[in-house]
């Protein structure tokens, strides 16, 4: 059993975005994919859940780079879980370039919901399988989300088929794509994202038209999706 599972990638051109590094979306979905081996090396991955009617969701995600890996390059994941309780545990990350050199960490919050309630479930039978790590991981948990009161963007958008994954909810990284989306290539071009939060809230399902609300200030832009009127993810991303 391993309390830190490690992975090596290469970032080919076809991974990449148009500033030439991975994009946000794929970095978190491999974050996602690292925590789910290492949850099934642990005895609690996915399937094992199912026993229980019990299903892995993400909570929060909080992420701070120095720079993301680049294109044709090599990367390595780290992850390791540093406390858990019968309503949620928190996993962390490391990410680092061919070298071993730190490019950025990242904080999640999962929980375990009830298949049939979609409600929280109660993780007293997994706490014993997750073994804690007292690995630093030197960025701040996520602070709380504001709502977004006063945008200077405000847009509708329905999620489609190719946005729900198998729990049938929109997939985690697609809120991501979506919100990246309200800023054009030549934006990307001199900004990068160093710090970027989100919590999920509620979940959003097949064919559900929701407004995105974003506000700007400085290098830091929040942002609301809410559906019928109700918050279902908050979300807040900083630029340099």
């Amino acid at each position: 059993m391993n309390e830190i599972l490690h992975t090596r990638h290469y970032l080919n051109a076809s991974e990449c975005n148009a500033q030439r590094r991975i994009s946000l979306p794929l970095l978190v979905q491999r974050l996602i994919e690292i925590a789910t081996d290492h949850a099934t090396q642990l005895g609690v991955g996915p399937a094992d859940l199912r026993v229980n009617s019990l299903a892995w969701v993400l909570s929060r995600l909080t992420l701070e780079m120095k720079a993301f890996p680049s294109i044709n390059s090599y990367y390595s994941l780290n992850t390791w879980v540093e406390s858990i309780n019968r309503h949620f545990t928190e996993r962390c990350f490391s990410i680092t370039d061919g070298d071993g050199n730190p490019l950025g960490y990242a904080r999640t919050v999962w929980i375990a919901i009830d298949l049939e309630s979609r409600r929280g479930g109660d993780m007293t039978d997994i706490m014993a399988h997750a073994p804690l790590v007292a690995e630093p991981c030197p960025i701040a948990r996520g602070s709380k989300i504001p709502t977004v009161t006063a945008p200077d963007l405000v847009r509708s958008h329905r999620f489609s088929y190719c946005d729900i994954d198998f729990n049938r909810h929109v997939n985690s990284c697609r809120y991501i794509e979506a919100l990246l989306n309200d800023r054009d290539v030549e934006f990307y071009d001199s900004h990068a994202i160093t710090r970027f939060e989100i919590a999920y809230m509620d979940e959003i399902h097949y064919n559900d038209l929701v407004e995105i609300r974003r506000s700007t200030t400085g290098n830091s832009s929040t942002y609301e999706i809410t559906r019928d009127g109700n918050p279902a993810t908050r979300a807040r991303i900083t630029y340099s």
